[in-house]
């Protein structure tokens, strides 16, 4: 039991990207979500632990980006990434149909088990992949929160994701998402 660690040290503060097709968001090293086909962009509300490392990318990059900062820049998983990464084991995905709801509201949830949820909101039809841990599961629900997108604390402005707010509770400035 030493090994395990809690990751919701405070509340979580959720993220939106803006995800279109031939892109993704990497969820750490553990999980993958990707626009996939002919759609249009769609905003992903990431609701999962601070410390959790989300990294916008192009899909065709990813598998890279993974294997060379897993542990570093994309943790969980921890140092050594690249060990741990074998440890995790392969991936497998699952694609998935969302009709959208319009700009106002999500029109679901994307559960990641042991991570947490993604809402996803957008106008028309989404084709999107999600590829995690063999064994981890995923599902589609109804939006817990389906008008969270507006009111995310923090949003990727094209360079680093930045919260709504510069300083922290405490008074210190923060420095992107997940950052101490």
């Amino acid at each position: 039991l030493t090994s395990f660690s809690i990751w919701f040290h405070r509340q979580v503060e959720p993220i939106t990207f803006r995800v279109a097709s031939g892109k993704c968001v990497l969820v750490g090293g553990l999980a993958r979500i990707e626009v996939v086909g002919d759609t249009k962009p769609f905003l992903f509300t990431f609701f999962v632990s601070n410390e959790i490392k989300l990294h916008p990318t192009d899909a065709t990059k990813a598998d890279d980006f993974v294997a060379k900062h897993a542990g570093e820049m994309l943790t969980p998983p921890l140092a050594p990434g690249p060990e741990r990464m074998e440890q995790i084991g392969e991936f497998e995905s699952h694609t998935v149909d969302i009709q959208g709801a319009g700009w106002k509201e999500a029109a679901a949830d994307i559960t990641l088990r042991g991570l947490g949820w993604v809402a996803v909101t957008g106008a028309g039809k989404a084709q999107v992949k999600i590829s995690v841990p063999k064994g981890v599961g995923i599902s589609v629900r109804p939006p817990l929160m389906p008008f969270d997108v507006w009111e995310a604390t923090a949003k990727y402005t094209g360079g680093r994701s930045v919260r709504k707010s510069g300083k922290s509770k405490s008074g210190k400035r923060r420095r992107g998402v997940g950052r101490r």
